[in-house]
């Protein structure tokens, strides 16, 4: 039998198939552990569940998954175009699903163990308290430079005598008390970031991979965890050019004959680990050892500007990942400009 199971906040739609694809019974339940529990005891034997992922498609796959149902969690991308052949909206819904895994068409994501699934909450946790003091601190600067304040002269604003000159500095009332406001969270994330930086060192595995990514200039301990756990097996891509991709840092592409065009970068991808690599592109650029990123980075600013600079540097890094977790070794500078498949 197969089983597809449309995934909502509140309630949970299923729709189940034979072999034939006849459906044999429809129906829905509220999205809850003791919904999960009377939808799993009703299951034959060998069912096949097809579940769409996304938030709440996520919780019904881990606690099906951990009931020892067979469960595939279907790429919500591309499952779509699927959808709309029988529908007028992108809508998946459960029949789609049910139809798609029956007839083996299921485009699925990539699901990795759940020992990584539970490092990866911590580490996602860790990389989203970063972003969220990077987008206040974004905030502070633009506050001063409201009121005519240079911070350029400063190394690093946010350093112990800097905060200081923040909490002294003089500004109209309103921005002085959004500014206050602002060194409070900081204050705040800062501790809570320390802290969850003490957990992933005490319960995060130091693996041979993390090792040979910290090898890898501009590629520090949580970036490394961080790619670790979003990658998950580096096996399951079949060159650089498919991790990249993977990654969000490929450009669209639009050809038609001799015509090619390169667009933006593709945002149906996993943010989490664009962004790790693009902070580690801009740690290597800002690396006082010389590196051949810092090359790559330079060439394309002159040309195209800071902004497509960083991607592209940050997509030849991505490419640096994919060989040493490849090759299971360290980094080697003259090796990888040989190797390089986007030069």
């Amino acid at each position: 039998m197969y089983i597809g199971l449309d995934v909502d906040k509140k309630l949970s739609y299923y729709s189940m198939v034979d072999g034939e694809g006849t459906e044999m019974k429809r129906g829905r339940f509220p999205t809850t552990c003791k919904g999960l529990d009377e939808f799993a005891s009703k299951l034959p034997e060998g069912a096949k569940v097809a579940i769409e992922a996304s938030t709440s498609g996520i919780f019904a796959y881990e606690y099906l998954d951990e009931r020892g149902i067979e469960v595939h969690l279907a790429h919500p991308v591309y499952v779509k175009p699927f959808a709309k052949k029988h529908v007028k909206t992108d809508k998946v819904d459960a029949g789609v699903l049910a139809q798609l895994l029956r007839m083996d068409y299921l485009p699925e994501s990539y699901v990795p163990g759940k020992e990584i699934r539970d490092q990866r909450v911590m580490i996602r946790h860790h990389a989203s308290l970063v972003r969220l003091r990077t987008s206040v601190k974004n905030r502070v600067h633009a506050l001063l430079a409201i009121e005519g304040i240079q911070t350029s002269e400063f190394s690093d604003l946010f350093g112990k005598r800097r905060m200081e000159f923040l909490r002294g500095v003089k500004l109209r009332e309103v921005r002085r008390k959004a500014l206050d406001n602002y060194l409070e969270v900081l204050k705040v994330l800062k501790e809570r970031i320390e802290e969850m930086e003490d957990i992933l060192k005490e319960r995060a595995k130091i693996t041979d991979e993390a090792k040979w990514l910290m090898s890898i200039p501009g590629i520090g301990y949580h970036n490394a965890l961080l790619m670790q756990s979003e990658l998950g097996e580096i096996e399951r891509f079949s060159n650089p050019k498919s991790m990249v991709s993977y990654s969000g840092l490929a450009p669209k592409v639009e050809q038609s004959g001799d015509y090619t065009r390169y667009g933006h970068i593709n945002k149906h991808s996993n943010g989490f680990l664009r962004w790790a690599f693009i902070q580690s592109a801009r740690a290597a650029v800002r690396s006082s050892k010389p590196n051949r990123f810092q090359k790559i980075y330079n060439k394309i600013k002159a040309r195209r500007g800071e902004k497509v600079a960083i991607v592209a540097t940050a997509r030849h890094l991505a490419e640096s990942v994919y060989w040493v977790l490849t090759r299971k070794e360290y980094y080697k500078e003259n090796k990888a400009i040989r190797a390089s498949y986007f030069s």
